[in-house]
């Protein structure tokens, strides 16, 4: 079955139970979920501190001009002379479309559609690094929450092995709860009319098998490294 069945029938069944879907829908609590932890006096330490748990890397940095030392940093280490990226406006990091240029780093187009797919992804594949921003980041879980659409491709920071998350202190919010509500608040009801796509991301990828032998990398990047800059 060809993908275009394979979107057809899914979009006819979504069709046919969507009365019954909202219905459902309507019965569930809407209410945030409870915080997991105590309150923490200080929201981004908490969240260097629970990412590094999860083996991501946490660059705290004072401003602008440091994010972008950090992340030169990064791209000389990986020899990087390509990279999959978000609109660097959507990053919202001044300076970072001349440092890529400077540095010679080639932005692919991060769009794959069609009959092209397979050919695009080949393109795209050689790739060692992914840049993107983040909607919000959560201090409990050591979290990022990524919001998909125009200007913010998901391959920006799934396909590459070394992921690099530019955000500002003023993003990081406590509990999952509290994130799902700004979300809210931000977008009302217009949340996914760009996108299907509202991605989590804790740690670098990871799985592990029937013996618990834990890998990295197995389905996306297997480095996270975050550039949080300190808000004004």
């Amino acid at each position: 079955m060809s993908r275009e069945q394979i979107l057809a029938t899914l979009r006819t069944s979504l069709a046919s139970n969507r009365a019954w879907l909202e219905a459902e829908a309507q019965k569930a609590p809407h209410t945030p979920p409870p915080f997991v932890l105590p309150p923490a006096d200080d929201l981004a330490a908490q969240f260097a501190a629970e990412l590094t748990k999860l083996e991501g890397r946490v660059y705290q940095v004072a401003d602008d001009e440091e994010a972008l030392e950090t992340i030169a940093t990064l791209l000389e280490a990986r020899k990087a002379t390509m990279a999959v990226a978000w609109d660097r406006a959507q990053i919202g990091l001044p300076g970072l479309d001349t440092l890529l240029a400077e540095r010679g780093v080639q932005v692919l187009d991060p769009v794959v559609r069609d009959e092209a797919r397979k050919a695009q992804l080949q393109v795209l594949e050689p790739a060692p690094v992914c840049l993107s921003g983040a909607e919000f980041a959560i201090a409990e879980s050591g979290s990022l929450v990524l919001y998909h659409g125009p200007g913010r491709p998901r391959l920006a920071s799934l396909l590459a092995p070394t992921h690099i998350a530019v955000i500002r202190s003023d993003q990081i919010v406590r509990g999952l709860g509290e994130a799902m509500t700004r979300l809210r608040e931000r977008y009302a009801g217009t949340l996914f009319d760009a996108t299907s796509n509202l991605t989590f991301i804790s740690g670098p990828s990871r799985t592990a098998d029937i013996e618990m032998t834990l890998s990295l990398g197995i389905h996306g990047p297997p480095e996270l490294h975050v550039v949080l800059v300190q808000t004004p």
